[in-house]
């Protein structure tokens, strides 16, 4: 199976709540989400507070449920690591922004 072909087929399955998709997605992005935020995390201060795991989790939790409903229209593989980062990105600086807000 092509790269496509298996990037499509991959997310069609995640799309149908298939767990072994899901779980196939996981490990496949997972490392990847998790330096996006690593690297966004230089200040030590904000390293205390948060763990890139946690925001990992979320990122691929948000996916998978917005995937399900039909959300992300993803033809090229190359969408997804793209969509991954912002999620991540996005989703760390929302809660650095609850984070001061507090304080």
């Amino acid at each position: 199976m092509s790269d496509d072909a298996h990037f499509t087929n991959l997310i069609q399955r995640v799309r149908a709540g298939e767990e072994d998709a899901v779980r196939e997605l996981v490990r496949d992005y997972e490392p990847f989400i998790r330096r996006s935020i690593q690297i966004r995390l230089r200040d030590p201060r904000l390293r205390r507070v948060f763990d890139s795991m946690d925001i990992c989790q979320s990122v691929l939790a948000s996916f998978c449920v917005r995937a399900t409903l039909g959300q992300y229209e993803l033809s090229e593989p190359n969408q997804l690591p793209k969509l991954l980062h912002a999620m991540a990105r996005n989703k760390l600086a929302h809660e650095v922004q609850k984070l001061r807000a507090v304080k």
